[in-house]
């Protein structure tokens, strides 16, 4: 029974998104500076703070040392982190829409997809890829890449959001080549970051990869090479791709526990393969949503090891659901040693109420730590101290720092209309975070109501209540 509630959770949190997803007013495709604005006025806990009505339905969150770049179904925008003034916006062509976001940048580039509605109502035709300064908003490419290939039938929607990614001068994405008649294919593109040039696309049939191997759709790049998640008959395997053909991999690794990625649909994804990429490491596991919390591996950049990481007592499902719909994965924090993980119950909205911590070198626990009276939990982003912790109780919504050795700092709650922001959806939706220099900005994704907060901005250190 818990299991089916989870997938009727899912189902329902999808639903509601899309039914605030609605198209995109006309926009142009320009990337200018905004013009002047004033700051977005500063609700209780915030320096500053916008409304759901400012800014549309979440896609993403990036970050400099300055400034935070927001996405929602109408486009990106860039503010000031200490004063919320909008830097740059950039809108799709059209009455289009942004699709997806990649979880992390490159050299200061994001890369994004855009579309438009499909005839069909309620789905989305994300069949373009660009790149863009986070400083300047200045496009990478003259032209975007367009992400479906001659003969298609098919195309990407938001779903093809596990595979866009970016790292070094490579970018991935979704693909619907000739062979895809609908918008749940699994092939992909590899993009040279510098020149929008495709380098290869695996448009080669089922039987293009070894052993029988068939892709199960999501990807990630790390350091110049492509890692793709792939069903090799009862096993998983993880393929590393570089320069040369997809067909011919640089690398196969086994992931012991995963015996099945299957091609994503809305529930199944968020039940079998994973991959998100955090600075020089990629993490990549199956299961996550299971009871048992399934099996999460890391494994750093230039090496064919991934490490087994224990679990054990890990909210898991919070990672998996979260990444399971269309935005980059939540609740997963890393530091330059430690990866920090949401201690909790591992059923579809079970309680969650602390933190622990696992050493990425051997995949051992280090410590685990309960947070008093916390009944729903969401990590945002690691500091010097430690981690950044947003906790929910009853009416009241707290950040606390828990220190690198599991101590946890006492902190002021936040008034009752912050509270239910993060109460909205902490588990399907829980909040997006980005450290930017001192400051902390916090996205929620399950604000759906127009006056709630969907981003706030505080300094890092300072709690507000």
């Amino acid at each position: 029974m818990a299991a089916l509630a989870g997938v009727i959770a899912g189902i329902l949190a999808l639903a509601v998104a899309l039914t605030f997803w609605g198209p995109g007013s006309s926009s142009s495709t320009e990337v200018s500076p905004a013009p002047a604005a004033s700051a977005p006025a500063a609700r209780p806990g915030f320096t500053w703070s916008l409304r759901t009505a400012d800014t549309g339905t979440f896609v993403g969150l990036w970050s400099t040392a300055t400034s935070v770049v927001l996405g929602s179904k109408y486009g990106l925008t860039a503010y000031d982190a200490a004063s919320g003034d909008r830097i740059w916006s950039w809108r799709p062509p059209g009455n289009g829409l942004l699709c997806n976001m990649s979880p992390d940048t490159s050299f200061g580039t994001g890369a994004f997809i855009y579309g438009v509605w499909a005839a069909n109502p309620g789905i989305e035709r994300c069949d373009h890829l660009q790149t863009v300064s986070l400083a300047s908003g200045r496009l990478g490419w003259t032209r975007p890449v367009d992400l479906v290939g001659a003969g298609s039938t098919g195309f990407p929607d938001r779903l093809g959001g596990t595979s866009l990614s970016i790292s070094g001068y490579v970018v991935t994405t979704p693909f619907a080549g000739s062979r895809t008649h609908d918008q749940r294919g699994t092939d992909l593109l590899s993009v040279d970051v510098r020149t929008g040039r495709v380098r290869w696309s695996t448009d080669f049939g089922p039987a293009g990869m070894p052993g029988g191997c068939r892709l199960s759709g999501p990807a990630q790049a790390l350091v110049g090479m492509v890692y793709v998640l792939a069903e090799c008959g009862d096993q998983a395997r993880l393929f590393s791709l570089g320069d040369g053909p997809p067909s011919r991999p640089a690398g196969m690794i086994a992931l012991p526990g995963c015996n099945s990625v299957r091609p994503y649909t809305a529930v199944r994804r968020s039940l079998s393969g994973f991959m998100t990429v955090r600075g020089s490491r990629l993490l990549v596991g199956c299961y996550l949503a299971d009871p048992g919390g399934g099996s999460l591996y890391v494994l750093p950049a230039g090496t064919g090891r991934p490490v087994p990481l224990d679990t054990a007592g890990a909210a898991t499902n919070t990672v998996a659901f979260a990444s399971g719909v269309v935005y980059g994965p939540a609740n997963l924090v890393l530091s330059s040693d430690t990866l920090y993980l949401v201690k909790g119950d591992n059923r579809a909205n079970g309680r969650t109420d602390g933190v622990i911590a696992v050493d990425l070198a051997t995949g051992r626990q280090r410590w685990n730590t309960t947070l008093p009276g916390a009944s729903s939990v969401a990590l945002t982003a690691a500091t010097d101290s430690g981690v950044e912790v947003l906790t929910g109780t009853g009416d009241h919504a707290s950040l606390h720092t828990v220190t690198r050795t599991g101590q946890v700092t006492p902190a002021p709650s936040w008034p009752t209309e912050q509270a239910t922001s993060f109460r909205w959806d902490p588990h399907v939706n829980p909040p997006r975070a980005a450290r930017t220099g001192d400051r902390l900005a916090i996205a929620f994704p399950g604000s759906y109501e127009p006056d709630r907060t969907s981003l706030g901005v505080l300094p890092l250190g300072v709690r507000r209540g």
